[in-house]
């Protein structure tokens, strides 16, 4: 039987984002009124700078949203970055058969400081929790992933986890 879960997740917008949309905006709303100065003066190319700035800050704005896709195939779950609903790029591809531990993220034990971390994290619904997972990665060596997964992702993902990993998980989430 193959399995196949998918999941869109929506990075929350934190306050550093927050402040450079609103940067972006006064940045926008001066260069216009620049170009509307220069256009009363006489400067017929203010016109297009202020579409430009405008078209500009429009794309740098809508820049800053991000999207986390969640895709787990047969026990192997790839991570993508989607900007803006225009650009997308590849996080990390990781075999649930490697992790070496998984569970939720309030349950994860220190790592060291030669871990690379991969944070993949967002709200998708209000009870949606974090979660980790441990593994060595072919070309990042050891890392951390760090999402928040539907129950439905974390379902198609346990049957390929290890025996001991599992079991483990098991046991840490007994209701």
């Amino acid at each position: 039987m193959d399995i196949f879960v998918e999941q869109l997740v929506r990075k929350p917008s934190d306050g550093k984002t927050t402040a450079l949309k609103i940067l972006i905006a006064a940045g926008m709303v001066i260069i216009t009124a620049l170009c509307v100065m220069l256009m009363l003066i006489g400067f017929a190319f203010g016109i297009i700078v202020a579409a430009g700035a405008l078209y500009g800050g429009f794309y740098l704005m809508t820049g800053l949203d991000t999207e986390y896709e969640y895709i787990v195939t047969n026990g192997e779950m790839d991570i993508d970055k989607i900007i803006a609903k225009r650009k997308r790029k590849r996080l990390i591809t990781a075999k649930a058969s490697s992790f070496e531990r998984f569970g939720k993220y309030s349950n994860a034990p220190q790592i060291g400081s030669d871990v690379t971390i991969v944070k993949a994290d967002g709200i998708s619904r209000e009870e949606s929790e974090t979660y980790f997972a441990d593994f060595t990665h072919p070309s990042m060596g050891n890392v951390r992933l760090i999402f928040s997964p539907e129950e439905k992702v974390v379902d198609g993902l346990k049957p390929f986890l290890p025996r001991l990993v599992k079991a483990e998980f098991d046991r840490n989430n007994r209701q």
